[in-house]
């Protein structure tokens, strides 16, 4: 993502960004102490510079700027913008697949022996279960994190799957795979952890995943310039009223069945951590042009 200009907030853009579309420019503006044009091609940036600069001036758009994004640069910015690569994101296409078998696996739940081996500790079948201590010094380490592959109806897996596809290819195109790698081990093993704290071992799902990477790319956005922009203010909006509605026993009630708040909140909360910690060793920390 490439920041093109700021403008004032008392500044109309909208007459300048209807043409934008028309030219078939895929770009954003992003309301800060300014407002922010974002686009996603280098070209198109030196371009919008241009057709900014002649807007200001109160000209129309130049004809043959507009004729070199007709036939150089608009049309395969619209066309590829979201397109996905199938081989910059093994990582998501490992946590999909992962999440799908092994959730089979354990034939959501029924399968008590495989469950048991998968969950953070051991438990026994009168409600007894081993410390996280047991865990980690009979090496049993995987057990930190593999929990986030169970899950225990088709509507958990759907649900968390498809927020893992529509947020998680985006950070591991853009950011790679090492990124989306850390985030996912940190916010599930700490998810996991504060989870088993709170309710002990009988939990699954890669919920708190998805609320780390939801709350990393919508803060990312906040601190940096070169932005995911996949996660509005609405959507992290909606999702920290989920968690709430989630610790007010609401959806249990309307029999969503138990929810891991828990490891939602800390799954929120690992994010925000991870986006403060990799923003600041990124070389794009936001720098606006000042008019």
């Amino acid at each position: 993502m490439i920041v093109v200009f700021s403008a004032p907030l008392n500044t109309d853009l909208s007459g300048f960004t209807k043409q934008l579309w028309k030219m078939k420019i895929v770009h954003r503006v992003v309301i800060e102490q300014s407002q922010v044009l974002i686009v996603e091609d280098e070209h198109n940036a030196k371009l919008v510079t241009q057709l900014y600069q002649h807007w200001q001036q109160g000209g129309d758009f130049d004809p043959e700027l507009v004729r070199q994004v007709a036939e150089v640069g608009g049309n395969s910015t619209t066309t590829n913008s979201r397109a996905v690569n199938f081989k910059k994101i093994p990582l998501v296409l490992l946590l999909l697949v992962a999440s799908l078998l092994l959730t089979l696996g354990i034939d959501f739940g029924q399968n008590i022996e495989l469950r048991r081996l998968l969950s953070i500790t051991d438990f026994d079948y009168v409600g007894r279960y081993n410390t996280l201590n047991q865990s980690f010094e009979s090496l049993q380490l995987w057990r930190f994190i593999s929990p986030i592959f169970m899950h225990f109806s088709i509507i958990h897996l759907i649900f968390n799957g498809l927020w893992i596809w529509v947020i998680g290819t985006v950070i591991e195109q853009q950011q790679k795979s090492l990124v989306l790698l850390g985030i996912v081990i940190f916010s599930a093993i700490s998810s996991n952890v504060v989870q088993y704290l709170v309710s002990g071992p009988y939990f699954g799902g890669l919920s708190g995943v998805v609320y780390a990477l939801i709350s990393y790319a919508w803060l990312w956005d906040k601190l940096t310039e070169k932005k995911l922009l996949v996660v509005s203010n609405a959507l992290m909006g909606f999702m920290v009223v989920f968690l709430g509605l989630g610790y007010s026993g609401l959806l249990t009630q309307l029999g969503l069945g138990d929810i891991a708040n828990t490891a939602h909140l800390s799954g929120l909360v690992s994010g925000l951590i991870a986006a403060v910690a990799l923003a600041a060793f990124s070389p794009g920390r936001l720098k606006l042009n000042k008019d």
